[in-house]
């Protein structure tokens, strides 16, 4: 079987793909983030729907939809949360990455903060794996082969009896397409049907508990594979994350959030203090309060025109010196 290409700049053979002939087979449900490791670039949608009535007759429709593009070369990612609930004024969530800083932006105000924690990215860039359906485990069974999907050749799926019963209720529609080649999920279609006293608390949402009647619907969607661009809007990108100030050379900043950056030196107490005292009276900083030992760690305070900076260092559980940095 020939292998897809992929976009310059590289890309690991993709995986294995499910079976996809005889009619019928059965495969394991792949997760939301199984084989996607492949691609370069790609853009998920979640969109989870509820619409029905609650007890007291109300009607109920809310929606929420979660988007994030993810561009490895540049090990960027865009998130966004939007949410609508019926009487309430909609919620827009957004946030930029740039490896392990963060820009939460805020469109409607041209706003920007920006922040920066070690492992964040990370963090950020595999949400979409705990936002998958309700569905964790279970098997599907082939329902047809070829079907073209976001421009990926894909096999369709469906939940078989026992996966879909885990839900606990009726299962309308549980259909999923898995890239032909490369083994990963393109598509997903959820709807269960809510009526009272059918619902698994651990897979539905506590506020669902007062609808009588009604439809859970998710759908989960891969777009813009190997195509995804993002762009960092120009009020973030403008900005500095935490204080803009020289810190021991080798320090890792672990976080980085306004006025302060926090961070660890391999070094000696004494070369740290060393540092400050002697590199920030050259930037022009005056050294106006000190106190301390190289057992419980140093305050240092330093004064330059109406600014002040204060750093506190100790040494860490590992040996290390943790620095905080704090501008006012």
């Amino acid at each position: 079987m020939p292998m897809p290409q992929t976009p310059s700049g590289g890309g690991t053979q993709p995986a294995p793909a499910p079976p996809a002939s005889g009619g019928g087979e059965n495969v394991s449900v792949p997760g939301s983030q199984a084989n996607l490791s492949q691609l370069e670039s790609y853009r998920v949608i979640i969109a989870w729907k509820l619409t029905g009535k609650t007890t007291d007759g109300k009607n109920v429709e809310e929606q929420t939809t979660y988007t994030q593009a993810l561009h490895r070369p540049s090990n960027t990612s865009h998130t966004l949360v939007v949410e609508n609930k019926p009487g309430a004024q909609g919620t827009r969530s957004e946030i930029y990455s740039v490896g392990d800083t963060l820009y939460i932006y805020e469109k409607d105000r041209g706003a920007c903060q920006p922040a920066m924690m070690a492992g964040m990215g990370d963090m950020l860039r595999s949400i979409t794996d705990s936002m998958t359906a309700p569905l964790r485990t279970g098997n599907a069974k082939l329902v047809n082969r070829g079907e073209t999907i976001n421009g990926v050749l894909t096999d369709r799926y469906t939940l078989d009896e026992t996966s879909a019963s885990q839900f606990g209720t009726v299962v309308e529609k549980a259909d999923l397409w898995v890239a032909r080649e490369g083994g990963y999920l393109v598509k997903y279609d959820l709807t269960i049907k809510v009526m009272p006293g059918s619902m698994n608390p651990a897979n539905i949402p506590a506020d669902v508990a007062t609808f009588s009647e009604g439809t859970i619907a998710y759908n989960w969607t891969l777009e813009d594979i190997n195509k995804t661009t993002i762009t960092i809007p120009s009020v973030c990108s403008s900005q500095t994350v935490g204080v803009d100030l020289p810190l021991p050379p080798g320090t890792q900043v672990d976080m980085a959030m306004g006025n302060m950056t926090m961070g660890k030196a391999k070094a000696s107490m004494d070369s740290v203090l060393a540092f400050f005292k002697t590199e920030y009276p050259k930037l022009g900083y005056q050294l106006t309060y000190e106190t301390g030992d190289a057992q419980s760690g140093y305050i240092l305070e330093f004064v330059k025109s109406d600014q002040k900076v204060t750093v506190q260092f100790s040494t860490s559980s590992d040996g290390s010196v943790g620095i905080t940095l704090m501008r006012e």
